[in-house]
């Protein structure tokens, strides 16, 4: 895809993959690709949490980042789907609860007005289950490879990037680390 169908596309996101652009300082990338990524309200906290409340901040004072609150029955709806992220043989949380974050960015990736063309998430188990609710998804990874398709990126600079996150606490095994540069630098030919 070109840049400027790309900066069309309004997504939700849960916090991994804004907290991975917030490790590695990479936040242009997100103003650069999409025009508006909505989250749920209660992931505002485990920003803060994760001391990226000010960054946060500074994204939703850009009108980039859009804070949404859930009606009781998208909660409702959430909490059916984190049992099903805890149902799928790739989950590593075996309470629901733990699951409610991914759960309520998919809820919010399907009210109709928001227009939301993708959903920004990491978790392996959150991912399956919007796939099979029919959402399209990509992750900070995926962000990252765009940059790569425009050559904004070597595959050098890549791993430098998610070796960055990783050392903030992400968790990106070397296997993928390994696959996603070599996918870069077969982009970027």
């Amino acid at each position: 895809m070109n840049r400027n169908v790309l900066k069309s596309i309004i997504v939700v996101s849960n916090t991994g993959p804004l907290l991975s652009a917030f490790q590695c300082n990479r936040t242009d990338l997100l103003a650069r690709y999409f025009a508006r990524i909505y989250i749920p309200a209660s992931e505002v906290e485990e920003f803060e949490h994760h001391d990226a409340g000010d960054r946060l901040e500074e994204l939703i004072k850009d009108g980039l980042v859009v804070v949404e609150h859930l009606s009781s029955a998208e909660v409702a709806a959430a909490k059916d789907i984190a049992r099903r992220i805890v149902a799928c043989p790739s989950s590593t949380a075996p309470d629901y609860h733990h699951h409610l974050p991914e759960a309520e960015a998919i809820v919010l990736a399907q009210r109709e007005v928001l227009e939301v063309s993708r959903i920004l998430l990491e978790e392996r188990a959150a991912r399956q289950v919007a796939q099979q609710l029919g959402l399209l998804l990509t992750g900070f990874i995926g962000v990252l490879l765009l940059a790569c398709d425009e050559q904004l990126l070597t595959p050098a600079a890549m791993r430098i990037l998610l070796e960055t996150c990783r050392q903030c606490g992400t968790y990106y095994s070397d296997k993928l680390i390994d696959q996603v540069c070599q996918q870069c630098g077969e982009l970027g030919k």
